[in-house]
């Protein structure tokens, strides 16, 4: 198993591109934070990356059915001092930087169309964003593990 961040979106239903971001092109996972299962897109080629969560609704980034929350795991090959922002994106979000061996580092808000870059503080090799409150709604923090399926 490799230990990797927590919480993404995503996977359910085929509604994924419906009137916001084509996310339909993302692999998906369950990637559990702390004892949290998220649905969640796997961010990992630089086209992928760089997209994001940019023109998704909220729609797109509500619970599943059956509450599941839903986000997006941001991996890279190597630890560096990620930096994230949002431009092009009108939902709030939740942003972790998790370290090579899973743990989160920071935790940060990100509101809607701010194109401030919040760097990471450490080198971390993970970023993971879910909508806004779902960490603090989940108690998900600093130290928390995430785990994601190995693929």
């Amino acid at each position: 198993m490799l230990l990797v961040l927590a919480a993404c979106g995503g996977g359910g239903g085929g509604d994924d591109d419906a009137g916001g971001a084509g996310l339909g092109g993302f692999a998906t996972a369950t990637v559990v934070v702390g004892d949290v299962p998220f649905a969640a897109w796997l961010a990992d080629s630089d086209a992928q990356r760089r997209q994001g969560f940019m023109g998704a609704t909220e729609e797109q980034l509500a619970p599943l059915a059956d509450g599941t929350p839903r986000g997006m795991l941001f991996s890279y090959a190597s630890d560096s001092r990620l930096s994230f922002f949002m431009r092009g994106t009108s939902v709030p979000l939740d942003l972790a930087y998790a370290t090579s061996d899973g743990r989160i580092a920071e935790v940060h808000r990100l509101e809607p169309f701010d194109e401030t870059s919040v760097v990471a503080g450490v080198p971390v090799r993970y970023a993971f964003e879910a909508r806004q409150g779902t960490f603090a709604r989940f108690g998900i923090g600093i130290g928390d593990r995430i785990v994601l399926p190995a693929r």
